[in-house]
Formats: C-alpha cells, structure tokens, sequence
C-alpha cells in the first residue's frame, strides 16, 4: 500500500480522488459527551480517539465510501465509544457503538449502505 497523507500523494502528482482513496490522513480528536447525537465526527480514515470522563464519544463518517475502511485507536486512558451515524446498523445492531477500551484499536468498513462491520483488537 502506498502510504502518506493525501496532499502529500497529490504534490507527487496523483490526481486527488485517487490521493484521497489511498491516503492515510491522520486525524487526532477529543471525545465530544456521551451520546450517539452530538458526538465528535472523526474526519478521514486514520483517527487516534482522546476520550475523558464524560467526553468518551465519536460518530462515524457519513460521507465514508463503501469498503473505504476507518481505522481508529484510543490513546486515552478511558474508554472510548464509536457510534455509526443516525440510522446505520453495526454489526447487526441499529444505531449502536462499539467500545474500545484503552490502548486499543479497531476497523470499520460500510459493506453495503448505512451498514457497518467491525473488527476489534485484542
């Protein structure tokens, strides 16, 4: 896989559609309350998740193409929780999230339309 972020791959003359289906644009983002409505919007598809007491919480992008996996890994010393945007399903469940406990990381793919799939580190 070709790496760097996506401006990057474009100043080497990558057209940026393409830039940004193969880039990795690191995103770093505190967690935004405690519910699925409001919670911070992690932007691109390399995220690093802070999250504190009571700010523990991160929604999926809505915009995120098909099979364009989001990669995310809590540095926090709290657990963070993942939501998939208003309407979509995880793993078989509506509008769920999906913990991810300290040091720890997960995947997260839409198969199909407003339907999400995850894979969580040990």
């Amino acid at each position: 896989m070709i790496g760097g972020s996506t401006l990057t791959l474009m100043g080497l003359g990558l057209p940026g559609e393409l830039a940004d289906i193969i880039g990795a644009d690191y995103f770093l983002g505190a967690g935004i309350g405690t519910a699925q409505v409001g919670a911070r919007p992690i932007v691109g598809d390399n995220a690093e998740l802070t999250a504190t007491s009571g700010q523990t919480d991160f929604v999926l992008p809505i915009s995120q193409a098909l099979v364009e996996a989001v990669f995310v890994f809590n540095s926090s010393a709290t657990t963070a929780r993942v939501w998939v945007p208003v309407g979509h399903t995880l793993n078989g469940s509506a509008n769920t999230n999906l913990p991810i406990a300290t040091v720890k990381a997960a995947m997260f793919w839409q198969y199909k339309p407003k339907f999400w799939a995850s894979i969580l580190s040990n």
